[in-house]
Order: structure tokens, then sequence, then C-alpha cells
């Protein structure tokens, strides 16, 4: 039996780079790096839309027409999702060092982003899924749909992880981010917030199926003795001895999640729970991370579907 797997490969690569050459959102973030303007949020943005474009060119390239017997067999779902995810997690991981390395240096802070490991045995559980015995074609093809975009995120998440531990470990205030979508499930808006990172649940990580919450971090000027837990302002001049002796001096500017400062935000929660009649936790969570305009355009929904409901 002839080989398919590396016309597979071909096609797949092809279809998938077609994709995201025409992907405007793609084009967006890449843009807002160029400009040295975008954020973390814009990483997770970028893995997400990575995803989708696999997952397209996986489902249009493996089908019964292009498939030996019409099955996806392991030793060609091995060769052809491995590969191309890895791909995808080397976009994420690129991308999110050079977000990482310009908010490095807009603040005159010089580091190198820590790679997180390729999470090998979660990718072989996805390959031992769809390839699983007396499994239809059709079957298989559903885990080459959200779970590719489910771990394209995980990706970024890796990254996000790893580097806020690295940092965290040197001794700066380290805090994690996960921001939810709107409309999302119960489980991710309880897990909505800021958490200093010796605080962070587990969970702050993991993501469901069809899951887009977006987790990031922040390390700043301000660093931690790892033992007492003392902090103090770190000088310019502290920062430069510590690159010197190997240490990594960060302050990242995340300035999606960090634009209203506690007054601003404050107001904008005040008038979210006096227009909606949600608690202060519920208000507090659905205005993290949100500018004015997109709280405005929340608020409106809500509103328009309560007046429905009374309309009934």
């Amino acid at each position: 039996m002839a080989d398919v797997v590396p016309e597979l490969n071909r096609a797949i690569k092809t279809d998938f780079q077609g994709y995201v050459l025409k992907d405007r959102q793609i084009a967006t973030v890449s843009k807002r790096i160029r400009d040295g303007t975008a954020t973390f949020a814009d990483g997770h943005l970028y893995s997400e839309r990575l995803g989708e474009n696999l997952s397209r060119a996986l489902v249009n390239n493996l089908n019964e027409n292009t498939l030996p017997d019409g099955k996806l067999y392991y030793n060609i779902a091995k060769r052809t999702v491995t590969p191309n995810l890895m791909n995808n997690y080397d976009l994420t991981n690129e991308t999110a060092a050079e977000i990482q390395r310009q908010i490095d240096l807009a603040n005159g802070i010089g580091l190198k982003a820590t790679k997180a490991e390729f999470p090998e045995s979660r990718i072989q559980g996805l390959i031992d899924k769809m390839t699983a015995d007396d499994i239809t074609l059709e079957r298989a093809l559903i885990w080459l749909i959200e779970p590719i975009v489910n771990n394209s995120e995980a990706f970024f998440d890796d990254f996000i992880k790893e580097n806020a531990k690295v940092r965290n470990d040197l001794g700066l205030k380290t805090t994690i981010t996960r921001t939810y979508q709107f409309g999302c499930c119960d489980w991710c808006a309880n897990l909505a917030g800021v958490y200093d990172y010796d605080s962070v649940p587990q969970d702050a990580y993991r993501r469901h199926e069809f899951c887009r919450c977006t987790v990031t971090y922040q390390s700043k000027k301000q660093s931690q003795n790892v033992w007492s837990k003392k902090t103090w302002s770190t000088t310019q001049e502290e920062f430069d001895r510590r690159k010197d002796a190997g240490g990594v001096p960060v302050m990242s500017a995340i300035e999606r999640l960090n634009q209203l400062d506690q007054i601003e935000r404050d107001n904008e929660i005040a008038n979210f729970i006096k227009r909606t009649g949600y608690d202060r936790e519920t208000a507090r969570r659905s205005t993290l991370g949100k500018d004015p305009d997109e709280i405005e355009k929340e608020i409106k929904k809500i509103i328009e579907r309560r007046k429905a409901i009374k309309r009934r």
C-alpha cells in the first residue's frame, strides 16, 4: 500500500497556510505585533485562530476519498495530526514570546521568554481517541474539530503558566488574570478574576470544549522575597544588577486588562449594578478586562433581553 501521508501533509499545509493568510483576525494581531501594541489577549486570539484554521485544513483533507479504506488509521493520524499541531505549538510560542519581548522592551527591560514544553501525552491522548477500535470516520473527524482548537489555545495557556512561574520564582510580584467571554458558563464565570500567583487555583488554566476564556499574567516592578513574601519597589539599578547576574527583571503591560484605574473601574461596576441588577461580584467579573464600549454593548443586550421577557 502506498504511503499517503506525505501527500496528505502537503495538502494540509497548503490549505492551512491559505486559511491563515486570509484570516482577518490573524492579520490584525500580526499588525499589532509589527506596531508593538500587541497584548497577551491578542496572543490568545492568535492561538485560537490557528486552531480554527488547522481544524479546517485537517477535516478538509482527512476524508473517505483520501484515506485508505475510508478509515483514519493510527499511523496516519499520528503522522499528520501530531506534526501539524506541533507547528501550531511553535507558532504560538514564537508569537507569545515576541509579544512578551515587546512588552518588556517598552519598559526598558531585556528578557528572553521561556518556551513551554510540547504536551506530548495530551496530544497522544487525542490521537488515541480518534483512532480507537471500531470508531467510524465520522466520529473520528469530530476529534479534529473543537479538540484541535482547544489544544491550540492550551499551547498559549502553557506559555502563560510557564513564564508566570519563572517570574514568580525569581521573586517578582506576579498575578494571573482569567477573563471570560460574555455569556459563558457558570464554571468559567466563577473562575474569572485576578489572582496573586501563590493563590491562583489550578483550574484557572483549564478549559472545556468551546471555552474561549483568556488567561494572562502580569509581573510588576514591585518585587517579592520568595521566602518572607516582603515586597519592595525595585529600581532600574536593581533591575540591571539582576539582569547582569542572570536574573530576569520584568514588567509586563497588558493594556486591555488594565485600561481603567481603580476609581474608574469602581464607577463602571456601580453603574453596571444599577442598570442590570447584578450583584457586585458578578458585575466585577463582567467588567473585568472590558473597555467602556464593550461594557455598554453588553449592558444594552441585557436590557433588551429583559424588555423582551417583560413583553411575554
